[in-house]
């Protein structure tokens, strides 16, 4: 009883931390899909665009997030600029009041780009045309090599690790996973959609911002779960004989820390297996989590 109260209490708290952003999210634009949104007016109103670039041509007042694509910033943005996956183009004169944040991207500034709040990424110089990536792309292709190769051999490591530390749990969720691959990876989805949609929200606002942390924190702690219980059944599908759970799991880990080295297809297809794992785990702990029927 107690531990039903508890989740229910902290499902409400979360719920409640989500109310702010969600009104103000569904109050503005939100843009799915590859088509670029282009403003071509001062923007009233906050954007979340999800796998596909923002340009700002005459800047924006309220907050600016693009999740798995660019932002292109002209004008003067007087709150945040967001890209998740992607980067941040501040052209020249272009003017940021808040903070300008670019994960696994990077910020581009140009001459005469001010941005009075904090910037978190890596900084380069941009001269305001064609992007580097454009311009030089054996570099960008090496580049993206080299940081393959380093998050494949971390993920191996990483692996290893749960496999020894947590081999029954990566038992399970490889079963679950060997037995129903399709109900796994439409989960899997399924979580990602649920998860994009409401840690986006929760970190736009103070009240949220730690439920946003501890979120991520899980769903990264499932992800790579997902992966490692992945791995073991791609190991022993190429074996094709009867192995030990750390071998397998080894076989697969290297397989998948080679694919890596493949700029752009290999990190999205090993994002999509362990977005199928993670699948499996859910399925996994919501069956175990269903009462037993006993027969009178």
């Amino acid at each position: 009883m107690r531990r039903r109260l508890l989740i229910t209490g902290w499902l409400a708290v979360l719920g409640l931390s989500a109310v702010l952003p969600l009104s103000a999210l569904f109050h503005g634009i939100v843009h799915v899909g590859p088509r670029a949104l282009v403003a071509s007016r001062l923007q009233t109103a906050p954007i979340i665009a999800v796998g596909s670039d923002v340009t700002l041509k005459h800047g924006s007042r309220y907050v600016v997030v693009a999740i798995l694509g660019n932002v292109y910033v002209a004008g003067g943005v007087h709150d945040d600029v967001v890209a998740l996956g992607g980067r941040v183009y501040l052209g020249r004169g272009s003017h940021v009041d808040g903070d300008v944040l670019s994960l696994l991207g990077g910020v581009y500034k140009a001459r005469g780009a001010v941005v009075e709040g904090r910037i978190g990424g890596a900084l380069h110089r941009w001269g305001g045309g064609e992007t580097g990536a454009r311009r030089d792309l054996p570099r960008f292709l090496f580049k993206n090599i080299r940081l393959g190769m380093a998050a494949g051999l971390a993920l191996l490591l990483i692996g290893t690790c749960l496999t020894i530390v947590f081999p029954w749990q990566v038992v399970l969720i490889s079963g679950t996973l060997r037995r129903s691959p399709l109900k796994s990876a439409a989960t899997g989805l399924l979580c990602l959609l649920t998860f994009m949609f409401l840690v986006v929200p929760l970190g736009l606002s103070l009240a949220g911002l730690p439920f946003a942390i501890l979120l991520t924190g899980a769903a990264s702690l499932a992800w790579l779960f997902g992966l490692t219980a992945s791995a073991v059944v791609i190991g022993r599908l190429v074996a094709r004989s009867p192995s030990s759970l750390l071998w397998s799991a080894a076989a697969g880990l290297v397989l998948l820390a080679l694919s890596m080295v493949v700029p752009l297809a290999g990190p999205l297809l090993v994002a999509v297996i362990g977005l199928a794992g993670a699948g499996a785990l859910a399925v996994a702990l919501i069956s175990r989590s269903r009462p037993a029927v006993t027969a009178l």
